[in-house]
């Protein structure tokens, strides 16, 4: 994939986290935890290719609908976070949503 077609958010974290650009289409798995975010990180939805997001230990309230973009996505932690509804998600994945208002 051309580097251009992806934002500049992203690949201001992939050269802070020392990640080539032409990597990015192969990601598998990223671990957001403990990151003290407060909303989802749009960017993340770039990585077409990823199986396992780890979101726990956030102040998340809420994921984004288009998060179903991510048709390779197995497996889901957004423990300990705030969000209240993931109706909207796919029943494929599994999913860690302890200590949330669900």
């Amino acid at each position: 994939m051309d580097k251009c077609k992806y934002s500049q958010k992203l690949l201001d974290w992939a050269k802070e986290n020392q990640i080539d650009s032409n990597d990015i289409q192969n990601i598998k798995s990223l671990d957001f935890s403990y990151k003290k975010l407060n909303i989802f990180p749009p960017f993340i939805l770039e990585f077409t290719s990823l199986e396992s997001l780890n979101l726990s230990h956030n102040h998340l309230k809420e994921l984004p609908i288009n998060l179903t973009i991510l048709k390779s996505l197995k497996k889901l932690d957004i423990s300990w976070n705030h969000i209240m509804d993931i109706s909207f998600l796919s029943k494929n994945i599994e999913i860690n949503s302890a200590w949330n208002r669900l």
